[in-house]
């Protein structure tokens, strides 16, 4: 619809047309442009909605966007646009561009002051473009002021109190504002509410959010003066992006690139491949170790991939758990750690029960294997208790050992800890074999 617009339309109505379209289906159609439609739609769009048209992009094409207009172009949407999404696509410029925008701005802007926090923390988030008052207004003229302001901010469904000096003392919902009368003061009326540090992770005030089931948290710095707030809306493309990450580290991705081609994202998982690879060889040397063994009751290497599947798949569901734990910093972490050895034991002794079983109905119709059809089989059933036991102890203590030295448990990806766990399956494995079956 927009291509045919752009094509045969005339100025007049492809501008009616523009200003019409939420700015949200726009840039997925503005996507699908050559660079000669994107030009005739960039003197088409007023400044304004060519501002929310590059907030609704992905920060790294709303940065090639903004090649395309001069610094003073470029300077007029930084202003037009939120803060903290005018942030992120600064972020994304090459560092040349990115200065010179920077110092075009000038030292005032809201915008940077927030570039300089650091991407983890909680003020890279927030927008500064909140409306304050004072304790001692009288009720009309804060609501006065409210209506004066809202134009310019993101929301008014909070309104922050702070005293003359911006130190953050409560907040007035609006519903509760517009429902006050005079002779009533803020002070009256003032509620205490949550919030965040300026330098607090950004996924710990996210968490917060949830908690406390609010729409705006205030941000305040070590002073406790008011710095500005995050939105919900906010806070969910945060846990989008941090749910992403933590699945690719979980599986042992590089950073995900929806655009890639197939060569670059070739090269983009070569070295993870490679280092996963690297990690495979103590799983050949413990093998290797047991070479005797092996040799002697050949039966053993056909339930080695039992052993190994059950202990990594144990392993993965007791790491997804201990991961959301962590980073929804929910309670009871020794709780949790405790249910999941225990469903270990249960579940491994179920497991290792029905393993005892089949092995020996299998060792006892091939008799050609082993002559001791029940070792072997007392061998694999404890081999696999053992093992499921051992995996959710292995994916709970790396994780938390990890965010002690303050290190993203989340790098204890799938492929690594289960690395880590196949090698002390064989360890278990082929050593209780060469207790009960080295004499053989």
């Amino acid at each position: 619809m927009l291509k045919e617009m752009l094509q045969n339309a005339n100025d007049q109505v492809l501008r009616q047309y523009l200003e019409d379209i939420h700015a949200h289906d726009l840039s997925e159609l503005f996507l699908d442009l050559d660079n000669e439609e994107r030009l005739r739609l960039y003197r088409s769009l007023s400044d304004e909605k060519l501002a929310d048209l590059v907030s609704y992009l992905d920060a790294e094409e709303a940065a090639e966007i903004f090649t395309d207009f001069n610094l003073k172009k470029q300077k007029q949407l930084v202003e037009l646009m939120e803060p903290d999404d005018a942030v992120d696509i600064i972020q994304e410029l090459e560092d040349k561009h990115q200065d010179d925008l920077l110092e075009i701005l000038g030292e005032a802007s809201d915008v940077v002051q927030l570039i300089h926090f650091e991407e983890d923390e909680t003020g890279s988030a927030m927008t500064n473009l909140v409306v304050v008052v004072l304790p001692d207004m009288d009720v009309k003229k804060a609501t006065k002021k409210v209506i004066q302001e809202a134009v310019d901010v993101e929301s008014i469904n909070t309104i922050f109190v702070t005293d003359n000096e911006h130190h953050y003392l409560g907040v007035v919902p609006l519903k509760k504002l517009l429902k006050s009368k005079p002779p009533l003061l803020i002070s009256d009326i003032m509620e205490d509410y949550p919030f965040a540090y300026a330098n607090d992770s950004i996924t710990q005030t996210v968490q917060s959010i949830r908690n406390y089931a609010i729409y705006e948290m205030p941000v305040l710095n070590e002073d406790h003066v008011l710095l500005g707030m995050i939105t919900l809306d906010d806070a969910l493309d945060i846990y989008q992006e941090e749910a992403q990450e933590d699945f690719e580290r979980l599986a042992g991705l590089p950073e995900t690139e929806v655009d890639s081609g197939a060569i670059r994202t070739a090269f983009l998982r070569l070295p993870w491949l490679l280092a996963l690879l690297c990690f495979l060889i103590p799983i050949s040397l413990v093998t290797s170790a047991f070479e005797h063994i092996l040799a002697t009751v050949a039966i053993l290497i056909i339930f080695q991939p039992l052993i190994l599947g059950s202990a990594g798949n144990v392993a993965t569901q007791t790491l997804a758990v201990t991961l959301k734990m962590i980073s929804t910093n929910e309670k009871g972490m020794l709780k949790n750690s405790y249910r999941e050895i225990i469903t270990g034991i249960i579940n491994g002794l179920v497991i290792g029960l029905i393993a005892f079983s089949v092995t020996f109905v299998f060792a006892k119709l091939n008799t050609s294997l082993t002559s001791e059809p029940l070792l072997v089989s007392f061998v694999v059933g404890i081999s696999l208790w053992l093992t499921v036991l051992t995996a959710p102890i292995i994916a709970i203590i790396i994780p938390l050992t990890l965010k002690i030295f303050k290190v993203d448990p989340a790098i204890a990806s799938g492929p690594f800890i289960t690395t880590l766990i196949d090698v002390a399956a064989l360890f278990i494995y082929f050593g209780l074999a060469t207790i009960m079956l080295g004499g053989l």
